[in-house]
């Protein structure tokens, strides 16, 4: 027997496990690696600063692949070292920094940019692996391989002395002077999908956590002594917080969804573009999420957490969205001027649509505790037209804009039609809209698996694309918004109360030339004041151009649009719940009594034409009759009355009271003819005859007269 020592021992299984194209035993030996699953690339650095790139293949099954070694990535005569300040000292000049963190960048954050490098000064290094140009990398980026290290762009550190990122009202961290020597020292750092995270111990007395993350606001508005201000007008702009902390950070993780929550999400967004391609654990494709930013997910996404790890203990961070510093502001006393300049930050559009995400509790189920006291603030704050404006004219100005050149004379100027601009409501409702149902309008609703090689014939299973839990959480979403503006509706609150002298429901949505009654506006109460025009101001209007709306008209056209997109909704919540009552059956044998014809149809039917077009009418009609049949048939499990209630509940724009009673007429007959009492059976055929007489509509009485002829 013969004993090996350690070191020996340790080297040996490295040559086994490793590739001999990693060395961790030389002088100059990797310290750190990070794996890019999207790519299938492996990112290598090493003690002396070199970066190393490793290629998996495009299956990420290949042989491993070193690509190139890049030694001068950072570079000690490039500004800010030593060459920002030349009329500095010398010991005012920062020393050469180093790497301290590489991570991947998804091909959701950028197309042409792969990896960032984060230094020890808290600069950033956005790195690029691929040759040519930017455009043609973005477009090829799925079929090129890694060729090259190159740093495509840069950012400058974070700012010091910064606050809590966004801040509202008087406390703000404007106005604070950074000290033009004082720089970051970043001794460890974290990036994940658009949210970076650094441990500076620049100053001595405590170290602190620095979270930067992309700003969602709008506006460009800020001082440029403000703490996230940008440099430029067209800059990034960040917001970052600092949070004193005891200790160093060694190492911080994502803290992923729950399985069940991170499973519907993948299912929504799988086939969605940047997410097709990756197939991974569903905890980890839902981060990938994230890096869309805050505005398009918050309604889908929980907070985002995170843990660190330092010589003190363990931590968690979780970072706000903009919603949830929304819901802050309705939940204490605020006053209107904060609210005002959220919405001013934001936009009126976004902050409305955040404002319809309390109101309607659209939030994902962790955050979804909102008090009746902060959906109702939200809801008068989405209706308040000092906050989100009224409907305009947009374009009225082109004629006073003309000028006339110096020495010559004004050939004028194209005069654009004025077009309706409705307000920052009807935005934000179009917002949140399309947010829900951009995972599913364009793409199909039923797919095909189990295809072998090349099959162009779909012979395949025909399965539903989302699974039930998947559409079960986004049909709640959606009529919770679409049972929100029912609700307002009927209590004509917001601009449904405004246009409500015209008459009913139904007439104010599709009168034109609308005329306000005096005794509902011209009590100086309501805040969408019209006010019939008096002697006086019929005079000073007759001097003016006639506008091509009035005020009132333009508000009757804002709530027929808003009408529009409330039954778009409805329809769209049916739709998912005919989906789900399918998906519940076989769907596969459902499938199987269509033609050939119809059954193309069917995989190749978007979400967007089932809502909307005829044939989405006609495929969902013949999908409802074979769940009838179904049910009918002598292996039916079930009666047409179960089913029905379920299918008259939950869609009655594809299943009315018509096909109720034709289905039960058709029930009564299979019944007839199963049964061997000729009185029965009689009984049974007059019931389906009385049922079929009372249906206004057209039915197929070729079938019908088919089972009467059976009897």
């Amino acid at each position: 027997m013969c004993f090996w020592s350690p070191a020996y021992s340790v080297d040996l299984i490295f040559r086994w496990v490793l590739p001999s194209a990693f060395n961790f035993s030389a002088v100059d030996p990797i310290v750190d690696m990070v794996i890019d699953e999207e790519r299938n690339t492996i990112y290598a650095r090493t003690e002396g600063m070199k970066l190393q790139l490793f290629d998996l293949g495009a299956s990420g099954d290949g042989p491993l692949k070193k690509i190139t070694e890049e030694k001068n990535l950072v570079d000690p005569r490039d500004a800010p070292y030593g060459g920002r300040r030349p009329n500095a000292s010398r010991a005012a000049r920062s020393p050469k920094p180093s790497i301290v963190c590489i991570s991947p960048l998804s091909a959701m954050e950028s197309k042409w940019l792969h990896a960032v490098a984060v230094l020890s000064d808290g600069k950033r290094l956005f790195i690029s692996t691929s040759g040519g140009s930017s455009s043609s990398v973005g477009l090829n980026s799925g079929l090129q391989r890694p060729s090259c290290l190159k740093i495509v762009a840069t950012r400058p550190s974070p700012p010091l002395g910064v606050g809590g990122g966004l801040t509202f009202g008087a406390v703000s961290a404007a106005g604070r002077a950074q000290p033009e020597d004082l720089a970051l020292k970043v001794e460890s750092a974290f990036y994940s999908a658009g949210a970076l995270i650094m441990s500076d111990s620049s100053a001595t007395a405590m170290s602190s956590l620095l979270a930067v993350q992309k700003d969602s606001a709008a506006q460009l508005s800020l001082p440029s002594t403000f703490a996230t201000a940008s440099r430029s007008s067209k800059a990034l702009r960040e917001t970052v917080s600092a949070l004193p902390v005891e200790g160093r950070m060694l190492c911080a993780s994502d803290v992923f969804p729950l399985p069940d929550a991170a499973f519907i999400m993948q299912s929504l967004y799988a086939d969605v573009e940047c997410l097709s391609a990756f197939r991974k654990p569903s905890e980890k494709a839902s981060v990938k999420l994230w890096a869309k930013g805050d505005l398009p997910t918050q309604h889908i996404l929980p907070r985002r957490r995170m843990v660190v790890f330092n010589t003190m203990g363990l931590m968690e961070l979780v970072f706000n969205r903009p919603v949830d510093i929304l819901r802050k502001l309705f939940d204490g006393n605020t006053l209107r001027s904060q609210i005002e300049e959220f919405f001013n930050r934001f936009g009126a559009g976004e902050a409305a649509a955040m404002c319809l995400m309390l109101a309607a509790k659209l939030l994902y189920t962790e955050d979804s505790l909102i008090s009746n006291a902060v959906s109702e603030k939200a809801a008068e704050a989405f209706e308040d037209p000092g906050l989100v404006g009224m409907p305009q004219l947009n374009g009225t100005t082109a004629l006073s804009n003309t000028r006339t050149q110096a020495g010559g004379f004004s050939m004028g100027q194209v005069v654009q039609e004025a077009e309706p601009l409705f307000s920052g409501a009807y935005e934000g409702l179009c917002l949140c809209s399309s947010r829900l149902l951009y995972p599913v309008w364009e793409l199909p609703v039923m797919v095909v698996r189990g295809l072998i090689g090349s099959n162009d014939h779909g012979d395949g299973v025909v399965v539903c694309r989302l699974s039930t839990g998947a559409m079960k959480v986004l049909e709640s979403k959606i009529r919770s918004l679409e049972t929100f503006l029912r609700s307002r509706r009927n209590k004509r609150r917001g601009l449904y109360g405004y246009v409500a002298g015209l008459g009913d429901s139904g007439s104010i949505l599709y009168k034109t030339g609308p005329t306000i009654g005096a005794g509902i506006h011209n009590n100086g109460k309501s805040p969408y004041r019209i006010r019939d025009m008096d002697s006086a101001d019929q005079s000073a209007s007759n001097k003016k151009p006639r506008s091509l709306y009035t005020s009132a008209e333009l508000a009757a056209m804002e709530v027929r649009a808003i009408e529009c997109l409330r039954r778009l909704l409805r329809r769209s919540g049916e739709a998912l719940v005919l989906l789900q009552l399918i998906c519940q059956h076989n769907v596969a044998r459902l499938v199987q009594t269509l033609g050939n014809d119809l059954r193309k149809k069917l995989v190749q039917l978007t979400f967007h034409q089932l809502v909307c077009s005829e044939d989405g009418d006609q495929l969902a009609m013949r999908l409802i009759s074979s769940l009838m049949e179904y049910y009918i048939g002598p292996e039916g499990k079930g009666t047409v009355e179960d089913i029905s209630t379920k299918l008259r509940e939950g869609c009655p724009s594809y299943f009315n009271e018509s096909d109720y009673k034709y289905y039960s007429a058709v029930e009564s007959l299979e019944k007839a003819s199963m049964t061997n009492n000729q009185d029965e059976r009689d009984i049974l055929a007059r019931e389906a005859f009385n049922l079929l007489t009372k249906i206004p509509d057209s039915a197929d009485l070729s079938a019908i007269c088919k089972r009467f002829e059976n009897l």
